[in-house]
């Protein structure tokens, strides 16, 4: 387990936040289940956490890349000339302007995340122009409250795994 990946725990994070809308929605559907013509709501958020992820795999690459390639370089100095940004000097004069800017824009992705609340137009007529299915809100329910328990389970081992590290008696 990597102990300082910050990022898995944000992302982490953001999926339990497009879960607990989800939770919210599947509640609203079960509410109004026998409410006429109520059209169900769905929340879509897996394709952005999708995107997130592969962006970061993008930097993590990039910033590999542009290491290894400085620590071979043999004009390449420590960086710490201009103390207050020791990197600034070598490493941002060398790369395009287009890979420095996407490297740093870590937050950029995670700030523009909002889970998408989707209208069920799907017309299955449950005698009222309601097209809620009781069993498959419960089921969706059921699978949504275990996706969050994995992920809470997840983030509290790490954040354990961490804490005995600060503590000293962890490895």
């Amino acid at each position: 387990m990597d102990l300082f990946n910050v990022r898995a725990i944000e992302v982490s994070n953001l999926a339990m936040d497009g879960l607990l809308e989800r939770q919210t929605a599947i509640a609203s559907n079960t509410a109004n289940a026998m409410t006429p013509d109520y059209q169900r709501k769905r929340v879509a958020f897996e394709d952005q956490l999708r995107k997130i992820i592969e962006k970061d795999d993008i930097r993590r690459d990039l910033r590999m890349q542009n290491s290894l390639a400085y620590k071979n370089d043999k004009n390449y100095k420590t960086g710490y000339e201009n103390y207050s940004n020791p990197m600034t000097k070598n490493i941002a004069s060398r790369l395009p302007q287009e890979q420095m800017l996407y490297i740093q824009q870590v937050d950029v992705d995670t700030k523009a995340y909002d889970p998408e609340i989707i209208r069920d137009n799907s017309w299955i007529d449950y005698g009222n122009g309601n097209n809620v299915n009781l069993e498959e809100e419960m089921m969706d329910m059921a699978k949504t409250g275990q996706q969050y328990n994995a992920l809470a389970t997840l983030q509290g081992r790490f954040l354990t795994n961490l804490l005995d590290v600060v503590r000293g008696g962890g490895s």
